[in-house]
């Protein structure tokens, strides 16, 4: 029987192709609307946290923090304690850390200013380079992924040593060696606090997207570029009366849960810093700052699929006018079916099929049209990132994909809408009496 009607209602929409199409049309605009909103907001939810991990996402920040006053009296005479030696986060601490969580941690990244300076050549004074000397641990290159080019990377061995050795950019290396093979020499950088000597052992690969556009306004020779020299090299130059570190980043395994990694981090300092009683540690991670983005972006998807969704209401409007109409123009037929045996819910049924039928082949329509459409914007978000902001798209991760559970919600709400909008007309047809219906004209 169910069989039988869902033909009848094919055959009915086919009568009348175009009638159905106009029929159909808020229900699909509501149906395409609702996918193409969804799917761009779930692609920028996946987009943001995937470029996010890949450009750090996945990584704890750790800063040691003082301890602070926990009553009124004591915040009046309080002053930000001076740290000390053993206040700052040790090498061995970290590698502690290390080896108490192998799966989740796996090395430290960290840097600190030293100066700016200018790399001289004493044989021509034409031949220069602007640098910004950073030390770093030998993990920072892989956090902010940057790739050696030549040579090699700075080492643990470079940092426990404090040796005098540096990686340098590609760009420096163009503009102040040439054709020359930069590693192993040694160059000569003078800052506002004196001159240090370095020798090259790499060369990385200059990233615009990492250090800021370049200023075209200045020479390609007078722009400064970042030189990397090992992290306790920049203290022992500076002077400073320390070896560990006050501020740095985690690198976190990649299939490991940041959440909990970020828990037993503070768990592991909590009770490396208990009888610190002026300093402690606070760690943090992106995650946390998806978590309320992600949140915002849905906030905003539904409530905006809920205003397109609206069209759903005009379309149901628009199955239910035209059902009225249908029975209208049928009532010879509902009376001669009635007249040979047909009872009224058998009636009923067939017209709540039809807007059934009607309301799904909109909601089919509707999602294919969304999904199109939300294809076609990834390529063109595709298009406009490689060609407007080329310097990024290597870190930006496009994810753009139709949402499933949207899908299977507009059809479900499609097949509603026609239950819904449908029964009316179809009660009134079930309605009527045989002898109306055979006298109709």
């Amino acid at each position: 029987m169910i069989l039988e009607n869902i033909k009848e209602a094919f055959a009915s929409i086919l009568s009348n192709k175009m009638r159905s199409l106009l029929t159909m049309l808020g229900i699909i605009i509501g149906v395409s609307s609702v996918i193409i909103i969804t799917t761009i907001g779930g692609s920028i939810q996946s987009t943001l946290t995937a470029t996010l991990n890949s450009m750090g996402g996945n990584m704890i920040s750790v800063y040691v923090q003082a301890r602070y006053p926990e009553t009124e009296e004591d915040w009046a005479t309080w002053t930000y304690p001076d740290m000390r030696e053993e206040d700052y986060v040790s090498q061995e601490m970290i590698d502690g850390l290390i080896a108490a969580y192998p799966d989740e941690i796996t090395g430290i990244a960290a840097q600190n200013y030293l100066g700016s300076g200018q790399v001289k050549d004493e044989a021509d004074a034409d031949i220069y380079a602007n640098v910004s000397i950073n030390g770093i641990t030998p993990e920072y290159l892989s956090y902010m992924k940057l790739k050696i080019r030549r040579g090699r990377n700075l080492t643990a061995e470079d940092n426990a040593g404090r040796k005098r050795v540096c990686v340098i950019a590609d760009t420096m290396v163009k503009n102040y060696f040439g054709d020359s093979n930069p590693i192993g020499e040694q160059i000569s950088v003078a800052t506002e606090t004196g001159v240090f000597d370095f020798v090259v052992v790499g060369v990385y690969e200059y990233n615009q997207a990492l250090f800021g556009r370049v200023d075209v306004t200045v020479a390609e020779k007078d722009r400064s570029t970042e030189m990397m020299i090992p992290l306790q090299t920049c203290f022992k130059l500076q002077g400073k009366d320390q070896s560990g570190y006050e501020y740095f980043n985690l690198m976190v395994a990649p299939l490991a849960d940041v959440e909990k990694a970020t828990a037993d981090v503070i768990t592991y300092f909590e009770e490396v810093y208990s009888r610190n009683d002026k300093f402690n540690i606070y760690a943090y991670n992106m995650a946390s700052d998806m978590g309320m983005i992600n949140t915002v972006i849905n906030v905003i998807t539904i409530a905006v699929s809920g205003i397109a969704a609206i069209s759903l209401i005009v379309g149901g409007v628009g199955v239910m006018n035209i059902m009225l109409v249908s029975i209208t123009e049928r009532t010879r037929e509902i009376g001669v079916r009635m007249a040979l045996g047909a009872k009224r819910g058998t009636i009923r049924m067939q017209f709540v099929i039809e807007a059934i039928v009607l309301c799904l082949i909109g909601g089919m329509i509707g999602v294919t049209i969304g999904i199109a459409v939300g294809a076609l914007l990834g390529q063109i978000a595709g298009f406009v990132i490689q060609n407007m902001y080329a310097d990024y798209s290597s870190y930006i991760i496009m994810d753009v994909h139709p949402s499933g559970q949207a899908i299977i919600l507009s059809m479900f709400f499609s097949m509603l809408t026609g239950i819904f909008f449908g029964y009316y007309p179809a009660n009134k047809a079930a309605k009527m009496e045989v002898i109306d219906a055979l006298r109709y004209e």
